[in-house]
């Protein structure tokens, strides 16, 4: 029983991991990708017109503690960011919304002023030139030069899809060091990284979004092809508090996830227990296998254009 329910979670972290969507540097930068579609904005809005309206009334003081913090400057730019705390449908929820809206701007104003400080400022710097530059976003990361060499090389990419209306997010999960990694990072300074790369991606995704009307989101493929489940788990722990501050910070940037390659016993538990999940969780999973090739090979433009290939067909 105990072997059972150290595999669940370990599952369960493995799909909390996912939604980390750290920002690393592309070597390259291809043309095609993933091509999900998008809701536009006036779609998700519009049978939620009145709650988002209330819920801006409701949040515009709290919205005053950290305003220059916030990822909008127009009132359909406020719109786009405060439906993501709806969940995307039920008008009924605005009281839960209200205080998700409410903590998110305390966390900004409060203990995380200093990663939302720098994930703007980083953001401005990178596309003050028109384009992307990531070397700005890359040094303003808290504990950089600690916890980015275990992600470089292939191990996690982050890329505009085809249209640049969102972003695709790949980790090679087994090709990490993770204990080498938190042998030299505690477990506090690898969120206040990821809480950091959360922060950056909520603010691309909200220029997507208003360049080209459709609410962006990241497409997540984790490619557990090597993972060790019965290894030390303080990694997966670390990043499965991190995603769930995250989420709970950013709501809403979190599109389809597609787990590749999983180990033998995960994806017999994922038979079993799939069915069990959610209906929205169920829909936004995909569990597949599928090779990406050698480990550096996301840092090449032939292994980048393979994955996009995938999943062009498998979106």
């Amino acid at each position: 029983m105990a072997f059972l329910r150290r595999s669940l979670k370990c599952l369960a972290q493995i799909i909390l991991l996912s939604s980390v969507n750290a920002l690393v540097p592309a070597q390259t930068r291809p043309r095609t990708a993933a091509t999900v579609r998008h809701a536009t904005v006036s779609e998700t809005i519009a049978p939620l017109k009145d709650a988002v309206a209330e819920l801006a009334a409701r949040t515009r003081d709290a919205r005053l503690l950290a305003e220059e913090l916030l990822p909008y400057d127009t009132d359909e730019q406020l719109d786009a960011w405060l439906v993501r705390f709806l969940g995307g449908g039920d008008a009924d929820a605005i009281d839960e919304a209200e205080a998700k809206v409410v903590a998110s701007v305390e966390w900004r104003a409060g203990p995380g002023r200093a990663i939302a400080t720098a994930a703007r400022d980083a953001v401005a710097a990178a596309t003050e030139n028109g384009g992307w530059d990531n070397a700005p976003v890359l040094a303003a990361a808290p504990h950089a030069s600690t916890v980015a060499p275990f992600l470089a090389d292939g191990r996690v990419v982050t890329l505009r899809n085809q249209k640049s209306d969102g972003l695709v997010y790949a980790i090679r999960a087994g090709t990490i060091d993770d204990k080498a990694l938190m042998a030299g990072v505690n477990a506090d300074d690898l969120a206040e990284f990821f809480l950091y790369a959360k922060a950056v991606n909520e603010r691309v995704a909200a220029r997507m979004t208003a360049k080209t009307g459709e609410l962006a989101t990241i497409v997540t493929v984790n490619d557990l092809a090597g993972v060790d489940i019965f290894g030390d788990a303080s990694f997966r722990n670390a990043l499965s508090a991190a995603s769930k501050q995250g989420d709970a910070v950013f709501p809403g940037l979190g599109g389809p996830t597609v787990l590749l390659n999983l180990p033998r016993l995960l994806g017999a538990l994922v038979k079993l227990f799939t069915p069990l999940f959610p209906p929205a969780v169920r829909a936004k999973l995909k569990f597949d296998a599928f090779d990406l090739g050698p480990p550096d090979a996301l840092v090449t433009a032939d292994g980048k254009a393979k994955l996009q290939a995938y999943l062009v067909e498998a979106l």
